[in-house]
């Protein structure tokens, strides 16, 4: 029996990035193709409320343990307003790619998609395997093919783009995010993002290490 092409989300409530990306395409997506998708406005309004607040506390959370706690809360609520769309679409699709395209979700024949990846969470940083490193531990993106880049600076609050940062080590593997040569009890921040074909993510929120 042939497996029925549908649409899906590929995407959970810890990328918040990319579940923001992905409910702006399917709001956007879904009020110009309204036509196609025929009873849906209201649950398309329902998301488009819920994506604008949750942007707001994307925006808003760093170094903001309350609007961060709200954003995560919003995630899901986000999650479940694109769940409760995917019902309608698959009912007007039947399979069809091209229809499935018209709603703004990727769908399941293309299994593993690729997009630019989402903001890195650095779980924790640990004493290195050398005398005066670092092992960065991180969520995983769960993407394939992904550079990440990780630096460094001793500049505390300092903003994603101030030119204190710098560039530590590039590597392909979560498994070797280690920072050699540091100095005795010289506190650092550090931050990481991921790459691949498509582009850059977004830099991790920093975190302070002191070897």
């Amino acid at each position: 029996m042939k497996k029925i092409t549908k649409a899906v989300i590929l995407c959970t409530v810890k990328a918040v990035v990319k579940l923001n990306k992905l409910a702006l395409k399917v709001k956007n997506s879904m009020t110009t193709n309204a036509s196609t998708f025929p009873g849906t406005a209201a649950l398309v309004t329902t998301l488009s409320n819920d994506q604008a607040l949750f942007a707001t506390y994307i925006a808003n959370a760093k170094g903001n343990t309350t609007v961060k706690n709200q954003r995560d809360e919003q995630a899901a609520i986000v999650l479940a307003d694109l769940q409760n769309l995917l019902s309608p679409v698959n009912n007007v699709a039947k399979g069809n790619t091209a229809i499935i395209a018209l709603s703004g979700f990727p769908n399941s024949a293309d299994p593993t998609p690729q997009s630019i990846p989402a903001k890195i969470v650095i779980k924790r940083i640990v004493d290195g395997p050398t005398t005066l490193s670092a092992k960065i531990y991180i969520e995983s993106l769960k993407q394939p093919r992904l550079t990440y880049t990780v630096r460094t600076t001793t500049v505390a609050g300092a903003g994603p783009n101030d030119p204190s940062w710098r560039v530590v080590l590039t590597t392909t593997s979560m498994k070797k995010l280690i920072i050699p040569n540091l100095t005795h009890l010289q506190e650092i921040y550090v931050d990481i993002c991921a790459g691949n074909a498509h582009g850059t993510g977004l830099f991790s929120d920093p975190m302070p290490f002191s070897a």
